[in-house]
């Protein structure tokens, strides 16, 4: 692995254990082996760091959620959204402190307003697919597809810190599945039959 991937794989550990404010570059540096110097080459301030962290962290979750094929089910979807849990597990420290790093770095906001545009084309494909393979009824659905897209985007970004708060003591497949009930109830008033079998086989209400 190469030294700027090292600086990334170790920040995520060390954020993610410590916190955003309780870890410095040079704790950084110092855990990997490395100069102060070294790292600053490569991510000359903590924000720029941050920044590359998010970003990688959207990346992650694209290479997965953005195949979307014509055999698409609520299993897929169920599966994609899943995924995209897991990731955020994997950095909190973002999901903790997101509103400060998002609103205080102005092209981390721009690439994360991007992605959401980008997010709401990619439901849009999807809702048509379930349409056509009769998962859904294309009763209004479609019409509202950014509506549902900012609910979805909603949990996804909140998920974290409210579980902090409402949901200590519960494990981490109970806290997912409880958050992934409440997006996929979004759909329930547009359901065929079809769909409310496949939709029961991986939520329960």
């Amino acid at each position: 692995m190469n030294t700027k991937n090292q600086i990334l794989e170790q920040s995520i550990k060390l954020f993610s254990k410590q916190g955003l404010e309780n870890v410095s570059t040079y704790d950084i540096a110092n855990k990997i082996g490395i100069s102060q110097g070294n790292l600053t080459y490569h991510f000359p301030t903590k924000k720029e760091l941050i920044n590359a962290l998010a970003k990688k962290m959207i990346c992650e979750i694209d290479s997965y959620v953005m195949d979307v094929d014509v055999d698409f089910s609520f299993k897929e979807f169920y599966d994609n959204l899943r995924f995209t849990f897991g990731i955020n597990l994997k950095y909190p420290f973002i999901y903790m402190n997101y509103s400060q790093i998002v609103l205080n770095d102005k092209d981390l906001n721009d690439y994360f307003i991007q992605n959401s545009a980008g997010r709401k084309v990619l439901l849009r494909k999807m809702l048509n697919i379930l349409v056509i393979n009769g998962y859904i009824t294309n009763n209004g659905i479609i019409k509202i597809n950014d509506q549902i897209a900012d609910v979805i985007n909603l949990i996804a970004v909140y998920w974290v810190p409210e579980s902090e708060i409402y949901h200590k003591g519960k494990g981490k497949n109970e806290i997912i599945n409880h958050h992934l009930g409440l997006i996929f109830l979004l759909f329930k008033p547009y359901l065929t039959k079809k769909g409310e079998k496949n939709l029961n086989e991986l939520v329960q209400y």
